[in-house]
């Protein structure tokens, strides 16, 4: 494994804004929570491994970062609704917290998701992860119904069968109207002659 972000969060970083709120979840040593948080975000990382966790921590101090890092099994966590820009999740599959990144984050906010798919196993022959941890064909594309895909892909690269996405979150948009010469019943009295 490289210290290197993934390529496709590289690709799309001109998307996050300076100073975004990003959750990075199932982190492990942190390469994406490093990058992110050079790039001026404030990161929040995830992981269950203490060791990776510390590791982290001390990069991270090394490079005069800061970011926030918490020991916690995602795999019984719940999200608060609009609370952050970015979510990251990259090698890492736990399907009942696809709901929970829709609702989590803000209009406008970004998910990145790259994990192993079935072709892992089938065509390639990986015995890891099982079979339970990898998605099927479209799954990943289909599995976020509330946010717009920007990007997908399935393909096998570096002898890895992945599915990656890029999706957000539609911005609200607030209908405004100007009720200055606009009756009770809808008549435009700015035109009407008396």
């Amino acid at each position: 494994m490289t210290d290197r972000p993934e390529d496709f969060i590289v690709r799309f970083q001109g998307r996050i804004r300076k100073g975004s709120e990003v959750l990075d979840i199932g982190c492990g040593r942190g390469r994406h929570a490093l990058f992110l948080a050079r790039a001026g975000c404030q990161v929040l990382a995830m992981d269950r491994s203490t060791e990776k966790l510390a590791v982290l921590e001390a990069q991270a101090r090394d490079a005069g970062l800061a970011l926030t890092t918490i020991e916690a099994n995602v795999e019984s966590m719940s999200l608060i609704p609009n609370q952050v820009d970015v979510i990251v999740n990259t090698l890492f599959l736990y399907r009942p917290l696809f709901v929970e990144y829709s609702r989590a984050l803000r209009p406008g906010g970004l998910l990145f998701f790259r994990t192993f798919t079935a072709h892992n196993l089938e065509v390639l022959g990986h015995q890891r992860p099982g079979p339970e941890y990898l998605l099927s064909p479209g799954e990943l594309r289909d599995s976020f119904p509330d946010l717009k895909v920007d990007f997908y892909d399935e393909s096998v690269s570096e002898g890895r069968a992945m599915a990656t996405l890029v999706a957000s979150r539609e911005e609200t948009v607030t209908e405004y109207r100007d009720n200055i010469g606009v009756g009770q019943n809808g008549d435009d009295h700015a035109s009407k002659q008396a």
